[in-house]
C-alpha cells in the first residue's frame, strides 16, 4: 500500500463498531449502485485488489461483492467525504448490483398517489443514455444478429457511415429553424446514433468523448480550439 492510500485510509473516520458507510457509484455514468458497511480490512482489500469488499453486519464477515453472484464491482477509485466519515468506489458494475436483480438498489420510489413504485433504478441520467448505446453498438458487433441496422452500417464501413453522419447533419440544420422541438429532438437523436457508429468503426471509446468535453470545463471555447494540435 502506498504512502498515499495509507494516508487516505487513517482519515477515514469508523463508527464505535468499527464501521463506515460506502457508497458505490458507478465511475461511468454516475448511477448509485449500492451502499453497504466497510471496516477497514474491507477497504484495505478494495485498495489492493481492486475488487469492492464490504463488512456484513450480519453474518460478521468481510465480503466481496459478486463472490457468489457474479455481479462484480471493480473499483477505479476510493473517495471521502469531508467529514472521512463515508467512503466512495467509484466503479465499473458487472451485471445488476441489487441482490433482487434490479440494477441499483434504489430501485423504489413513492408514486404521485403516495403507493411504492418498483423498477429497475433511478431514471438514467444523460451520460448513461450515450454509455448505453454505445455498449448496445458493440455488443451487436460481436454478436451480429440477423437483420441488424447497425451490423449493416458496420460491415459497409466508414464510407457508408460518414454518409449516413453527413445526411443526418444537414436533416438537423434544416430542423433547427423549423421551431419545431420534437423534430430536432429526433434529428439530433438520428446524428448522435449514427456518430456512435462511426466512433465504434474507428474504435474510438465513448469514454474518450466524455474525457474530452471534462477537459474542456472552465477553459475558453477560443482558448481550446486555439491550443489543438494542428
Amino acid at each position: 500500500m502506498t504512502d498515499t492510500t495509507k494516508r487516505l485510509l487513517d482519515a477515514v473516520t469508523f463508527d464505535a463498531s468499527g464501521l463506515c458507510p460506502v457508497i458505490a457509484q458507478e465511475a461511468r455514468t454516475g448511477m448509485i449502485r449500492m451502499v453497504a458497511w466497510a471496516n477497514r480490512e474491507a477497504l484495505e482489500l478494495t485498495v489492493e485488489t481492486k475488487a469492492a469488499h464490504f463488512w456484513s453486519r450480519s453474518r460478521k464477515a468481510l465480503w466481496r461483492k459478486g463472490e457468489s453472484s457474479g455481479h462484480t464491482l471493480g473499483v477505479r477509485e476510493m473517495r471521502i467525504d469531508c467529514d472521512g466519515d463515508v467512503v466512495l468506489y467509484l466503479v465499473d458494475a458487472e451485471g445488476p448490483s441489487c441482490h433482487t436483480g434490479a440494477t441499483s438498489c434504489f430501485y423504489r420510489r413513492a408514486g404521485e398517489d403516495g403507493a411504492l413504485i418498483t423498477d429497475d433504478g433511478p431514471p438514467d441520467p444523460p451520460a448513461l443514455v450515450l454509455a448505453r448505446v454505445a455498449d448496445v453498438i458493440a455488443e451487436r458487433r460481436r454478436t451480429r444478429p440477423e437483420k441488424s441496422y447497425v451490423v449493416s452500417l458496420l460491415d459497409a464501413g466508414l464510407p457508408k457511415i460518414n454518409g449516413k453522419i453527413a445526411e443526418e447533419s444537414r436533416e438537423l440544420i434544416e430542423a433547427l429553424p423549423e421551431n419545431d422541438a420534437a423534430h430536432t429532438a429526433h434529428e439530433a437523436a438520428d446524428l448522435i446514433f449514427h456518430t456512435l457508429v462511426g466512433l465504434e468503426s474507428a474504435g474510438v471509446p465513448i469514454d474518450d468523448v466524455f474525457a474530452q468535453l471534462r477537459k474542456r470545463f472552465g477553459i475558453s471555447g477560443l482558448d481550446e480550439k486555439a491550443s489543438r494540435k494542428k
